[in-house]
């Protein structure tokens, strides 16, 4: 209990919500105590269907960090029940005003704010997954990859497959000597902007961040979207635990899907952190990394945000970096890139490849396109969002299958800036071809979707000139 006033007083909280935070006590044994101190009825669940909270305040209520603080439910008999779900009760003053006006008791209740979430969320299910599916496409049409192409591009691309037969017909050796120079042209394109890159490659130079006060620092969002990683979840557990950041603070959703049977057993094995939630994304169509983090920001209260993957190993002070970087700039920095450190480049000659590869992207590329103000293609992982720009962008669109490509440049569109930070994420590269080869398919998908601006993407994406990126990675070793 010392402890927990201790950290109440140097993070600006409340000592309940710091009791919970510490995991020393069950959310249900400390609401129950609160109902037995206050002789209220304690409330263990709450039937959906009985929640009298209207649906425009459903979504508010699930992000909110601490919850909905009092609902209404009705009773069989028809009357109400007020229900009390927040950890910042006031004990002295309930019981005081208790005592003045006893025929509150027959209206009020107590119940821990996991269980009112729970039924809030059961109510807002299908919203949140129509949300999911369709939200982008419903507000920015042209920008969702659910329409796979448009007239124009579709009639492109009609032409190209009439008329180029007809010229190998007709001038065989002149049509493939034009083909042999446009990709000359686009592979030195490669080159020389990787060349250019060497003026802001450097090694890694990891300093402590200055110290900072916890009472200052917001709630922060932690995102992992897990799919069949049941051998991967004590390794993330223990990365997540390291993070520095006050747990009062700090929500980390476990992103699944609700018929991953494997990996949902895999983490209830485990004792979970109090700031730890299993988001259960319901089947349906599409089914993708995407559509499941669209439906899980919703559930997210943090001012920012930041997205994992389950294999990675972000380093203890990444989040603290990334607001310090934030706080420190306008509201137009909308995301900034962690580099991502490969681990196992000496397992085989593939995996080298790989961390090469990771190297001149994440240690040459990326910084100068970044100061630059340029376009920035982000990686899948260990982006840091300032919520309110997510939002405004429309967030991930499910029909993507490369999400990262996609919303850099959408943050782009919208006028927002992308930086990078020095903390990095540690992660195992693929050391054989079976692993290796269905992830770069997926990556080119995502990159070739013919619109103006993705062409841009494809010039500077670091799929493209292995031979350029070993230049430039050797540079920043």
């Amino acid at each position: 209990m010392l402890r927990a006033l201790d950290r109440a007083s140097a993070n600006g909280t409340g000592f309940v919500v710091e009791l919970l935070a510490s995991g020393e006590i069950d959310e249900a044994v400390l609401f129950r105590a609160i109902a037995d101190e206050l002789d209220l009825p304690f409330l263990s669940e709450i039937d959906a269907k009985r929640l009298k909270v209207p649906e425009r305040y459903r979504l508010a209520a699930l992000r909110r960090p601490r919850g909905l603080p009092l609902a209404l439910l009705e009773r069989t008999d028809g009357t109400t029940l007020h229900v009390i779900a927040t950890p910042d009760v006031g004990i002295s003053l309930m019981r005081a005003r208790l005592a003045a006006s006893p025929h509150l008791k027959t209206r009020l209740a107590v119940s821990p704010p996991g269980v009112l979430r729970t039924a809030i969320l059961k109510l807002t299910k299908r919203r949140l997954v129509e949300d999911a599916q369709n939200g982008l496409f419903l507000r920015h049409t042209d920008l969702s990859a659910r329409i796979v192409a448009n007239a124009w591009q579709g009639a492109c691309v009609a032409t190209i497959l009439v008329v180029l037969p007809l010229c190998l017909a007709v001038a065989a050796m002149e049509t493939i000597l034009a083909l042999h120079l446009v990709a000359t042209l686009a592979f030195g394109a490669c080159v020389a902007l990787r060349i250019l890159a060497l003026t802001a490659a450097q090694p890694l130079r990891l300093r402590p961040p200055p110290p900072v006060d916890p009472s200052a620092l917001p709630v922060y969002s932690v995102m992992v979207a897990l799919y069949r990683e049941r051998e991967v979840i004590p390794q993330l557990l223990v990365a997540l635990g390291r993070l520095q950041w006050p747990r009062s603070k700090l929500e980390i959703k476990l992103v699944c899907e609700e018929d991953d049977h494997e990996t949902l057993a895999a983490l209830r094995e485990h004792k979970l952190r109090p700031c730890i939630e299993i988001i259960t994304v319901p089947p349906g169509l599409p089914r993708t990394k995407p559509k499941a983090l669209a439906y899980a920001l919703p559930l997210c209260g943090g001012e920012f945000v930041t997205l994992f993957d389950a294999e990675d190993r972000p380093h203890p002070h990444q989040l603290i970096e990334a607001w310090q970087r934030f706080h420190a700039e306008d509201d137009t920095l909308a995301c900034l890139q962690a580099p991502l450190v490969i681990t196992n480049a000496s397992a085989s000659p593939l995996s080298r490849m790989f961390a090469f590869e990771y190297a001149g992207l994440f240690r040459g590329v990326l910084p100068w396109l970044a100061g630059l103000g340029a376009l920035l293609p982000l990686g899948g992982t260990s982006n840091h969002f300032r919520r309110s720009a997510l939002v405004d962008a429309g967030g991930w669109d499910a029909y993507n299958v490369t999400e990262d490509a996609d919303l850099g440049l959408r943050l782009k569109r919208f006028g927002y800036r992308v930086g990078v930070i020095t903390h990095p994420t540690y992660e195992d590269g693929p050391d054989d071809l079976k692993t290796w080869l269905p992830q770069r398919v997926r990556w080119f998908k995502g990159w070739a979707r013919p619109t103006n601006e993705s062409l841009n993407y494809m010039i500077i994406n670091d799929n493209i000139s292995m031979a350029s990126t070993l230049c430039l990675s050797v540079a920043t070793q």
